[in-house]
């Protein structure tokens, strides 16, 4: 089996706890970028990865979960935890955004940033007050998202779904959040480039599975699977923003 290699420094993009993990899943895909580890390659133990990555083991924990969720690694009782033979199919399936800094709006960055800080734990408000056809409506966006046949329209799609979320708190302010989030996005024309060409079929498959799970686990009145979704969703979304500059 391949050995363990040592990973690059960690470059911080926040300094907000809950995004430690991000962090950690951050510094792993770029050690997979960089040949550090290859497919089917041990990582180190938690302790090992928490002492190099200069963070928390509990930090390390969680992001290894999402990453085994995600299908990027494998555990095996009393071996450790193994990178997948197809991570770099799993890459080619995420939606990785180049976003610049605005001086105007916040950077797509800091709106996930500070979405991580609360919404995970909304969706608890989500399953108690979303009535059936508003999850009727979200299933029908779903389809939009699979079938957007630009990738602005895939954009708008995925935020059209998410609206619909935060309205079935039935709490106008974080429906005012969402809105605002939406407004920043649309003026910097959600950091795209061709955003009249198609996003890439992998990349809109994926994220439909992604989110038609979180609106599942709605759907089922699943509080607790619904906050880890959403957890999964965004962490991996900050983890990746100019992941390959």
């Amino acid at each position: 089996m391949t050995a363990t290699a040592s990973l690059p420094q960690l470059t911080a993009i926040s300094t907000n706890e809950r995004a430690t993990p991000s962090l950690v899943y951050r510094s792993l895909l770029r050690s997979i970028r960089d040949g550090l580890m290859v497919p089917g390659a041990r990582l180190p133990n938690e302790r090992e990865l928490a002492q190099q990555l200069k963070t928390s083991r509990t930090a390390v924990r969680s992001a290894l979960s999402t990453m085994e969720r995600q299908g990027l690694v494998r555990r095996r009782v009393g071996s450790g935890t193994f990178l997948t033979d197809d991570a770099h199919d799993v890459f080619s399936r995420m939606d990785q955004t180049n976003a610049a800094s605005h001086e105007a709006v916040p950077s797509f960055a800091e709106i996930i940033e500070g979405r991580l800080l609360f919404e995970p734990a909304m969706m608890h408000l989500v399953v108690s007050r979303v009535q059936d056809g508003e999850i009727v409506e979200m299933r029908r966006v779903l389809d939009e998202v699979l079938a957007a046949p630009t990738w602005e329209d895939f954009k708008e799609s995925i935020y059209a779904l998410h609206r619909r979320i935060f309205a079935s708190t039935k709490n106008k302010f974080l429906e005012q959040i969402m809105s605002s989030i939406l407004d920043d996005r649309r003026a910097v024309l959600f950091d795209g480039h061709d955003t009249d060409k198609p996003a890439p079929d992998a990349v809109r498959q994926q994220t439909h599975k992604d989110l038609r799970a979180i609106v599942d686990a709605i759907a089922d009145r699943s509080g607790k699977r619904a906050e880890e979704l959403v957890s999964d969703h965004l962490m991996r979304i900050l983890a990746t923003i100019n992941i390959w500059q």
